[in-house]
């Protein structure tokens, strides 16, 4: 209800500020009395949500805030992917290519279908480990590339956050990164020089 409401009330105004901060609460209240630990996707929307706060403050927050706000955002997701894939590389069962087919065998994020595909054809599960190692440590490329060539970060992005919501049930990974995109859009398009 709240995040329909943001999209009447533009964060600028006083209604919309109310709007996120009551969301920041519901976000932060269900943190404390979840059962279960949180994940990646919970820290990036709290951290979404609580920047969000901070840079439309009623009488604080001027452009210049939520422009430092947006970068905030979108270099933390860029961080987000690096750490990840880092962590990925030096682990062995993502190098040897095991980690996806391993995952989908669980029975919390397993997929039989995808995990008997990967059993039958161990290159693709290969592939699979390789491709999100690579993209994601570097994946902070698609801030410096000119748009054309950063777009195939996002849309890998996508794609990825995508297939892990539809196989794995991780759902809110994908709304929780997709969010940042703007942000990274936003950044891409006020470097003031590109690699190429």
């Amino acid at each position: 209800m709240l995040i329909i409401g943001l999209l009447f009330f533009p964060l600028q105004t006083t209604t919309g500020w109310i709007l996120i901060s009551l969301l920041g609460i519901s976000l932060l209240v269900a943190s404390f009395i979840t059962y279960y630990g949180s994940d990646g996707s919970d820290q990036m929307s709290m951290l979404i949500v609580i920047t969000l706060i901070l840079c439309h403050m009623p009488d604080l927050a001027g452009s210049k805030l939520r422009e430092v706000g947006l970068w905030f955002i979108g270099l933390q997701a860029c961080l987000s992917y690096t750490v990840a894939g880092i962590a990925k590389l030096v682990s062995s069962e993502w190098r040897s290519g095991t980690a996806v087919r391993d995952v989908f065998s669980t029975k919390a994020y397993g997929s039989k279908q995808a995990s008997q595909f990967l059993q039958k054809y161990p290159a693709a599960n290969g592939f699979l480990c390789w491709n999100v190692i690579i993209m994601e440590t570097l994946f902070p490329l698609c801030l410096f590339l000119p748009w054309e060539y950063a777009m195939v970060f996002l849309i890998w992005g996508f794609i990825f956050h995508f297939f892990t919501a539809l196989i794995m049930g991780l759902n809110s990974f994908f709304w929780a990164f997709m969010a940042t995109y703007p942000a990274i859009y936003l950044i891409n398009h006020e470097m003031p020089w590109h690699l190429f």
